[in-house]
């Protein structure tokens, strides 16, 4: 569960952040019908795999499993679907080399 520090705004229970890629979180499909259903209504017609945005949030049905992905949209422009810390590092060493 997560906390904005700014505002207390508090993720809703259904979100959970995945183990191996921090910067997202997954939720049930089912938990997203029952719980969301505006945002259910929105991802129910894509296919596998294509990004909606809504709000500061991307977020995807998972090619693999019953669930949906959703990311920041800052931290998607840093890591990108994947969420590979070697894409992140590479990234980073770019971003500081044009600033330079």
């Amino acid at each position: 569960m997560r906390i904005c520090p700014k505002c207390g705004h508090i993720d809703p229970i259904w979100w959970r952040p995945a183990v191996y890629h921090p910067e997202f979180s997954y939720a049930h499909n089912a938990a997203l019908e029952w719980n969301d259903p505006e945002l259910w209504a929105a991802l129910r017609p894509l296919k596998r795999g294509e990004i909606i945005k809504r709000g500061p949030y991307l977020y995807w049905k998972s090619t693999r499993s019953d669930t949906t992905r959703r990311v920041w949209l800052d931290d998607y422009k840093m890591v990108g679907k994947k969420g590979s810390p070697q894409e992140k590092s590479t990234l980073y060493k770019q971003i500081k080399l044009d600033k330079k």
